[in-house]
């Protein structure tokens, strides 16, 4: 049995004073560095919430396995509302009943891309138990807790081609594709996202792959995103797919 899908949008402000220094500090002038030191963290408090701001919108199945195992898919597109690119370090999803009660959690430290200039997005998505569950129609909101800072530094460019939607015999969706690296320098250890989205566009579920393997300048690899635990009866009304993939190691890092 599968509950289906209700959405959520959940705002993420950004409030730390770590962030509104490293806001200040792209643009200080000498003149500026000298001037008070409280009238400059009051300045950055106001530039801070307009530069660096993103919006979650979580999506969400769940349903009970033959063996009577109490599952749920929380899936999230993150976009870049803000005027500046941000990094995210990690995503926690937290799936939660109509109290507000955590049915389950996972960390999802594959946010890809993981880095989002303005007005672009980025994707996570897990698939979890819920021990604390004894029915599927108990989840009633997936919510997101992140880490997101200043993105100062434009990763190695990867790009995604070739993408293929197929189905196995169980009519479980897998997209496969090849991740091309037009940068100058081997890149390793990537993680590839890949969201499904239906007909109108809108998020139904996100599955990856993993390439635990060098990619060198001009080449490109084949990958293969798919998840077994989740059933085609959350994923059929999906038409679309959209994918994009992140490296761990660049240069001198991926040759240790």
């Amino acid at each position: 049995m599968v509950a289906r899908k209700m959405r959520s949008v959940s705002w993420i402000g950004v409030g730390l004073l770590l962030l509104v220094s490293a806001c200040s500090s792209d643009s200080e002038t000498p003149e500026e560095a000298k001037a008070n030191p409280k009238e400059q963290v009051q300045l950055a408090q106001a530039e801070a919430p307009r530069q660096f701001k993103v919006k979650s919108t979580p999506v969400w199945d769940s349903w009970k396995t033959s063996e009577g195992k109490v599952m749920a898919h929380g899936a999230a597109e993150i976009k870049n509302t803000g005027k500046k690119p941000v990094r995210f370090d990690s995503v926690q999803l937290r799936f939660q009943d109509k109290d507000g009660r955590l049915l389950a959690k996972e960390e999802v430290l594959a946010v890809v891309p993981k880095v989002i200039h303005p007005g672009e997005s980025a994707y996570v998505g897990s698939t979890v138990p819920m021990e604390a569950a004894q029915k599927p129609e108990e989840l009633r909101e997936v919510t997101l807790h992140t880490e997101y800072h200043p993105a100062y530094k434009e990763p190695a460019e990867l790009q995604v081609k070739e993408l293929q939607r197929d189905e196995r015999d169980d009519r479980q969706p897998v997209v496969r594709g090849k991740v091309a690296n037009p940068d100058r320098e081997t890149v390793q250890d990537v993680f590839v996202v890949t969201a499904l989205k239906d007909k109108e566009g809108q998020l139904v579920a996100v599955i990856g792959d993993y390439l635990n393997r060098d990619i060198r300048p001009g080449d490109r690899i084949g990958f293969t995103a798919q998840d077994d635990q989740l059933p085609a009866e959350v994923t059929d009304q999906a038409t679309q797919v959209e994918a994009h993939a992140y490296h761990l190691f660049v240069g001198e890092q991926a040759k240790k």
